[in-house]
């Protein structure tokens, strides 16, 4: 059974289909969540929420886009508000302007792969590297950590994150320029690329 299959008969009333859709996409919602929030428990509880407003809102689910599309746009969505509500528990909101219209550079990834393949005797992915990527990966501002996210660690194509975020293909490719040049700034310092 296809997920349209699926989806019509959730809206007819068959609510124990659903529990396919959860089958079906719950190791990909638990990634993203845990991707953005980098924390299991709040992964798992994010995962929850997630499946909770995918049902309460499968009645309006148009089929514009693919299930996995909509159900990626709702993980973000409830990631970022959770983010906000982490970082103002913290007291560590920030927000910075953007520019459009940058031309794309590579993945911070293959600037890391590349320092690892000039100096083999270095390991660049030991987990010490991966947390210092992560942590300046939360320095950045909530929306250059989605897209840096989205792209260079969920894989997400320009369109994808187009859909999701609803924004123009060229809107996604300037805010990951800006978002990776930040990064790459920050990887500087410490000597990571």
């Amino acid at each position: 059974m296809d997920d349209s299959e699926i989806i019509e008969k959730v809206k007819k009333g068959e609510v124990k289909y659903f529990a396919e859709i959860i089958a079906k996409y719950k190791k990909v919602v638990f990634g993203h969540a845990y991707n953005f929030l980098r924390s299991r428990e709040e992964a798992e509880d994010a995962s929850q929420e997630i499946f909770v407003s995918v049902y309460n809102n499968l009645k309006n689910f148009r089929g514009d886009s693919k299930l996995s599309t909509w159900i990626y746009r709702i993980t973000v969505n409830m990631c970022k508000n959770r983010l906000k509500q982490l970082q103002r528990f913290r007291g560590k909101m920030t927000e910075e302007f953007y520019e459009e219209g940058a031309e794309e550079k590579p993945s911070l990834v293959d600037g890391i792969k590349e320092k690892e393949e000039k100096e083999p005797d270095k390991s660049y992915a030991s987990d010490e590297v991966r947390k210092t990527v992560y942590k300046r990966i939360d320095e950045l501002t909530e929306e250059q950590r989605t897209v840096i996210m989205m792209r260079d660690v969920d894989g997400l194509s320009y369109e994808e994150i187009g859909q999701v975020l609803k924004i123009s293909v060229s809107a996604v490719k300037s805010k990951l320029f800006r978002a990776r040049e930040n990064l790459r700034e920050k990887l500087q310092k410490d000597d990571i690329l």
